[in-house]
């Protein structure tokens, strides 16, 4: 039975604050089941793993509201499922500490847990008024960002000693500061330190009742080392508990259409398609959006930044989302956790297919294979179709293309230099550089027009292309200029005359030792090789392609 209470004109979508919405009437879809499933389950140390927009912390902050024994809030769930619960006789009973870690910045990130440890622990008590082993620890781990990773657990076992009571532990998005910096020097040593924090805080704590993770990438063990192998973890490959806990279901859906009157079909297309194992799922904050506003659009991608995903884009998985965009269901590589390393020096696609799944981006329509780690995945609603087209096609495709010259940033010294170097740099062959004896005035100039050719298509700047590549042996013998283009490659071969007239047939003949010395053969592929024969005389110059 779907349970919707409060105003269904009043949609705050501003907050993840449980109690909030409840006591000011906003609409709410009852997800207070999930309140049943996380205390009936087995296992202590829980994480889910869930996208964005799903509602993960207002369920975190709706369980804790449920927990706390420092304020009766029990009067929040009148009504809802959770009233009649075998588990309600939990509510209101133990203490609970609730912890974000989104706004945590590499440059200050244990000084902030510090601080967030602190306000709980002045919450509890005057610290002023500890003494012996408890004042002594406070003054030492709070004092000492070199003991932060501590710091949870001597919370933790401070509320033991001065209460009786085990605490609930309560991280959201765990995984933020490590995505956030899975490219930077500080990585490792961040790792390091979430690892030996959560290790501390949830393997084998006395003082620990149980803990619930929440976040949008499952990790692999190799980033958050093995030694948190007590952790459970839920997530769009594989949960069978939490499946209608995150988003919203068919039926919730059907039930909020019949009193909006909106259309479930049309609602369906833009908003529905993202699964969890076999069950199709509903974005909340874009659903609740269009009832909002009574508009359709791409709520969830305005709230997000694609510039991650930006960066690991290469030739093969621009082509895949190519088919993607088509309405393709494409088989790729996949795992079911994200290996940083992996991701960090953007080798193999398992990781970065596994990346957009689990951040929202693809739809996964089978399960993963264990044998061949493979899965079909596709871009399932109309909403993701613009968040692809709008963000990652813009990104990539729109204003890139430009002439560069030495001087776009000198005023910038620094950048200068490397704007010299790139121009410089890996562009001639050694043949375009080599000296040779007895070498007549064709052949200079050959040489000549040759560079200036090269240095003409090196200025064109453009992410789709590779830079030019020069004297490179192809086929049969060397081409002068390779340009691979995403819709071409394009081989140039030059030849020099003192004679104006031979003009036509040189560049006829330079066009003919392409086809002849069969150059590019090894990398043209599925591509249109377009084939360019130049001829040079002083000033004038004669062009022709195939």
């Amino acid at each position: 039975m779907v349970i919707i209470k409060g105003d269904i004109k009043k949609i705050n979508l501003s907050t993840s604050r449980f109690r909030q919405i409840i006591e000011d009437g906003s609409l709410y879809i009852d997800k207070t089941r999930m309140i049943e499933h996380f205390l009936n389950e087995s296992n202590s140390v829980q994480l889910v793993a869930r996208h964005r927009r799903l509602g993960k912390s207002l369920n975190m902050d709706m369980l804790r509201c449920f927990l706390t024994c420092k304020e009766d809030l029990r009067h929040l769930f009148k009504g809802l499922y959770i009233e009649n619960s075998p588990t309600w006789e939990k509510a209101h009973s133990a203490p609970v500490y609730y912890f974000s870690f989104k706004e945590l910045k590499a440059e200050s990130y244990k000084k902030q847990v510090l601080k967030q440890v602190d306000a709980h622990i002045c919450d509890l008590v005057d610290p002023d008024s500890l003494k012996g082993y408890l004042y002594r620890q406070y003054e030492q781990i709070m004092h000492d960002t070199n003991r932060a990773s501590e710091s949870i657990k001597f919370l933790m076992e401070m509320t033991y000693k001065l209460t009786g009571k085990n605490s609930y532990l309560l991280i959201d998005e765990y995984d933020n500061l490590l995505m956030a910096n899975y490219k930077s020097a500080e990585y490792a040593e961040i790792r390091a330190f979430e690892t030996a924090l959560l290790s501390a805080a949830v393997k084998d704590n006395p003082y620990l009742e149980k803990a619930l993770l929440t976040g949008v990438m499952r990790i692999s063990h190799e980033s958050m080392v093995s030694g948190l192998n007590n952790i459970v973890t839920y997530d769009v490959f594989g949960d069978d508990l939490y499946t209608d806990d995150y988003g919203l279901t068919d039926n919730e859906i059907e039930s909020l259409c019949k009193l909006t009157n909106v259309n479930e079909d049309e609602l369906g297309q833009w908003y529905n398609g993202i699964r969890v194992g076999a069950k199709i799922i509903y974005n909340i904050y874009s659903v609740m959006s269009y009832v909002s506003r009574g508009k359709f659009g791409c709520y969830w991608g305005k709230s997000g930044t694609m510039d991650m995903i930006v960066g690991l884009l290469n030739d093969k998985r621009k082509d895949t989302l190519v088919k993607l965009l088509s309405g393709e269901h494409v088989k790729v590589s996949m795992v079911d956790r994200i290996s940083q390393t992996h991701l960090s020096q953007n080798t193999g696609d398992q990781s970065f297919y596994s990346f957009l799944v689990q951040a929202g981006y693809l739809a996964l329509n089978d399960s993963v294979s264990s044998r061949a780690d493979t899965a079909e995945v596709s871009i399932p609603n109309t909403e993701l179709m613009m968040v692809w087209k709008n963000f990652i096609l813009e990104n990539l495709y729109i204003n890139t293309p430009k002439i560069r010259t030495l001087f776009d940033n000198v005023n910038n010294l620094d950048m200068f230099s490397r704007d010299i170097e790139y121009f410089l740099n890996d562009r001639l062959s050694y043949h375009d550089l080599a000296v040779y004896q007895n070498a007549n005035t064709v052949a200079i100039h050959e040489r000549l027009y040759h560079i200036f050719l090269l240095g003409i298509l090196s200025a064109y700047d453009d992410v789709r292309c590779k830079s030019p590549l020069s004297n490179r042996e192809s086929g049969d013998g060397q081409y002068d200029i390779l340009l691979e283009r995403p819709e071409s490659n394009y081989i140039f071969e030059s030849k020099t005359t003192k004679n104006p007239k031979h003009l036509k047939q040189l560049s006829e003949m330079a066009l003919k030792q392409i086809e002849d010395k069969r150059y590019g053969v090894e990398i043209s592929g599925d591509k249109k090789l377009v084939k360019i024969g130049v001829a040079v005389c002083g000033k004038l110059c004669k062009v022709v392609c195939r």
